[in-house]
């Protein structure tokens, strides 16, 4: 029963059951705020796998036997790994963010100067390289984020 004057509940009644739910409130607040954080961090590191094989698929794709077809499609699943990435990192750790960016701008950045007329022999490497710089970006973040 609770504590009453008159069958009827006490001021001091009404502010423990008050500071009793605020608490409980919070405590639920804050392991919904944990649990989606580490949703967004499993995610993001998901999407850094991802993206890391679609780099290295680009990086083997290009080469002297592939043709300009296999190198787009390789070029284009790197890109939407990055998009996902772009999507899932934000938020989780920012400061990181633009070193991928920067990384990957490199890399479209590289594929646009290949002249015209150039073969996939004479561009390879150069893009192989801007490849890797992607790969190297993404491996400190993933380190951060203890990714495993």
């Amino acid at each position: 029963m609770s504590p009453s004057t008159k069958g009827r509940p006490t001021a001091a009644w009404h502010g423990c059951a008050l500071l009793a739910a605020t608490a409980l409130l919070l405590a639920g607040c804050g392991e919904s705020s944990t649990d989606a954080m580490g949703d967004r961090t499993t995610q993001t590191c998901a999407d850094l796998t991802a993206y890391t094989d679609a780099l290295r698929n680009l990086a083997s794709t290009i080469g002297p036997d592939a043709t300009v077809e296999d190198v787009q499609a390789a070029r284009d699943q790197a890109e939407e790994a990055q998009q996902a990435l772009e999507e899932s990192i934000s938020g989780v750790t920012d400061d990181r963010t633009d070193d991928i960016a920067r990384s990957w701008d490199a890399l479209a950045t590289a594929f646009s100067q290949v002249d015209d007329d150039a073969t996939l022999a004479e561009a390879a490497d150069s893009l192989k390289d801007e490849a890797e710089g992607v790969v190297d970006a993404t491996a400190s973040v993933r380190e951060d984020l203890d990714c495993g």
